[in-house]
């Protein structure tokens, strides 16, 4: 399968990992590129020396792109600095506005991402020169902006910043889920929670066991 986002972030398979923080590291991120999707690393709040450790690891274990995501809840000159002077490719961000450090990653050559919760986010991060927009639904796991649910996100925000290209986040979990992001307009998926099943990330196996038998009506929403 192919699209745009393939092509613009050199990957077989439009479908992107999401970071998962301490859950997620080298071997999942390579794991993932090297499936031909792309995987990501999350350094938002690691040290300089562990941040270029892991990106080097990465680096080791695959054949194809990976990227790099930082929260901008937390200053990240320095991180964004020592990703880029390791050669990383593509860059993530979340929360807050992006436009501080965007120039700065693509002045490095960098594609960049960048996830939003609303169409007006969107449009403010393409005007800011990101290059492929994230749109996240409620039904996301971990750090969530939103509060528009993924389905009717996807079509709003593909109007807004259309031809940019958009990834859908939020609920998606298998191929039916991707054809359904893909048939409303997006470009491609941005998948966490089913990762959590790989034998490559750091759980607790109870942990990955009831996530493999969960139901429809195995999650609840925290406000």
């Amino acid at each position: 399968m192919r699209a745009a986002l393939c092509e613009r972030l050199g990957i077989e398979v439009p479908i992107i990992q999401a970071p998962m923080g301490g859950a997620v590291g080298p071997s999942v991120a390579a794991a993932v590129s090297n499936a031909g999707g792309l995987g990501t690393l999350a350094l938002s709040g690691v040290d300089i020396e562990s941040l270029r450790r892991q990106i080097r690891e990465t680096r080791a274990l695959k054949s194809r792109p990976f990227a790099v995501n930082l929260i901008l809840d937390f200053p990240q000159e320095e991180r964004l600095n020592a990703c880029l002077q390791e050669g990383v490719s593509i860059i993530s961000f979340f929360w807050r506005d992006p436009s501080a450090l965007v120039a700065r990653a693509k002045a490095a050559g960098a594609t960049v991402l960048h996830t939003v919760s609303t169409a007006k986010e969107a449009r403010h991060a393409v005007q800011c020169g990101v290059d492929i927009v994230v749109a996240q639904g409620w039904e996301a796991g971990g750090h969530v902006r939103g509060m528009v649910a993924t389905m009717p996100l996807i079509p709003a925000v593909v109007d807004a910043v259309e031809p940019s290209p958009v990834v859908a986040a939020g609920g998606i979990a298998d191929g039916r889920g991707l054809a359904a992001a893909l048939a409303l307009g997006a470009s491609g998926a941005w998948i966490g929670t089913r990762f959590l099943a790989s034998n490559e990330v750091a759980i607790h196996p109870h942990y990955r066991e009831r996530l493999l038998r969960a139901t429809e009506d195995d999650t609840a929403a925290l406000h």
